[in-house]
């Protein structure tokens, strides 16, 4: 019987919806709210997109310069090579390599200038593996000249301290020892050594405005980490499961490490990015709330025109029930036509940005690493804005619903 009811009211509604009104205003209020909505959905569409491919982007850039994982202490700075189980590690299915990092902030000055830079100590086996050298845009990425150990730092470091390269002058490293420190000499509390500045590379990522390479040897013994690591950087085969090898990898290590892959590495940003893209997806849903509130006022007018098919449809035996979804599904029809069409309109705006790159980023003289908005549509957006399109034009189309009741009750 309920579904006997449903379908009447919806083949009765969609008469409704697509039938010329005897008050032109109500045509025009109801173009007006679909145009509201279709314009919102596709906001919406085009928003999220443009986020995805922002967060598409940067996760490439860091992926490019990040490890598949990185193992850390849960509690303290650094451990002993010897305590961590390497063989164990490398010996897992889709693991390729596990190599040794020694990191950490440090003093560096070079002529006048000086800044706080982070000093990562890797193996040549690290670079070469993980094609650090793709990343150079200056110079070379030489872990050694002879016997003098060298640096090659990120893009932002380099200008920051102007860096000449191929000249004689070398970067001064200051360290805190580890050891007890002579409050009578306080330059003695540092360790000073010399790197030569060999190259520079650029990752589009903040690790351009603070990283410098060098020899592992050399940071262990800037910083007292004699047989030490700060962590351990993990380098899977293209054919490891991603999530798996996780899971595995901190089986065998235990409680005592952290293991975290290339987005848990940056998590605090790409929080922010999710945190943002939910901020303007609440604008939005707002403001295309407010877009379909007009279908309240189109639906009272309606139901005021259609008093005399009330009566009639009452007097053939029609519920109260029958009557109220009628305009419940006129509501939600009117909604739904214009979310449907703004999901058309986003889609194809965004597949002529794809395509066409016709945003841009600062214009055409903008000096931009990439020139034009990136866009990325995914499934889940479209089926999350035509869910709160839903949602909305059943909370627009319940209220004169539930209005009409009133008027019900004086038909008998």
């Amino acid at each position: 019987m309920d579904t006997s009811t449903n379908k009447t009211a919806f083949f009765i509604a969609l008469r409704y919806l697509f039938s010329k009104k005897r008050h032109n205003i109500i045509n025009v209020i109801s173009a007006v709210s679909v145009l509201g909505i279709m314009v919102s959905s596709a906001a919406l569409i085009v928003v999220l997109s443009v986020f995805n491919g922002m967060q598409n982007l940067i996760g490439s850039w860091f992926n490019t310069f990040n490890p598949d994982f990185e193992v850390t202490l849960v509690e303290g700075k650094s451990f002993a090579i010897d305590s961590f189980p390497s063989t164990e590690v490398a010996a897992l299915p889709g693991v390729a390599a596990v190599h040794e990092v020694v990191s950490d902030l440090v003093l560096t000055t070079y002529n006048e200038k000086q800044e706080l830079l982070r000093l990562k100590g890797v193996t040549p086996e690290h670079i070469g593996s993980n094609h650090f050298d793709k990343l150079l845009i200056d110079g070379n990425f030489d872990l050694y000249r002879g016997e003098q150990p060298c640096a090659v730092l990120g893009t932002g470091a380099a200008g920051k301290l102007l860096i000449q390269l191929n000249q004689y002058d070398l970067l001064k490293l200051y360290y805190p020892k580890r050891t007890k420190k002579n409050l009578a000499n306080p330059a003695d509390a540092f360790r000073t050594l010399h790197l030569y500045p060999a190259g520079v590379f650029c990752t589009n990522t903040a690790y351009d405005q603070e990283m410098v390479f060098c020899p592992i040897d050399f940071a262990r013994n800037l910083m007292g980490y004699p047989g030490e690591v700060t962590s351990m950087e993990i380098q899977l085969k293209k054919s490891g499961e991603y999530s798996k090898m996780q899971d595995d990898i901190q089986r065998i290590l235990g409680p005592k490490y952290k293991v975290q892959n290339k987005y848990q590495q940056e998590e605090s940003l790409f929080r922010t990015m999710q945190s943002e893209k939910l901020v303007i997806y609440v604008i939005l849903a707002f403001i295309l709330l407010v877009a379909a509130f007009n279908i309240i006022g189109s639906l009272g007018m309606l139901i005021l025109e259609k008093q005399r098919d009330t009566s009639v449809l009452r007097s053939l035996g029609a519920s109260k029930k029958l009557v109220r979804r009628i305009f419940l599904f006129e509501g939600m029809g009117t909604s739904l036509a214009g979310g449907l069409g703004g999901l058309l309109l986003g889609t194809i705006i965004c597949l002529l940005q794809q395509w066409f790159h016709i945003v841009k980023l600062g214009g055409d003289g903008g000096n931009y690493i990439i020139q034009y908005y990136p866009v990325q549509m995914r499934a889940i957006d479209f089926a999350i804005v035509l869910l709160t399109v839903l949602s909305i034009s059943l909370l627009t189309s319940v209220i004169p619903a539930r209005k009409l009741q009133k008027t019900l009750q004086s038909i008998p």
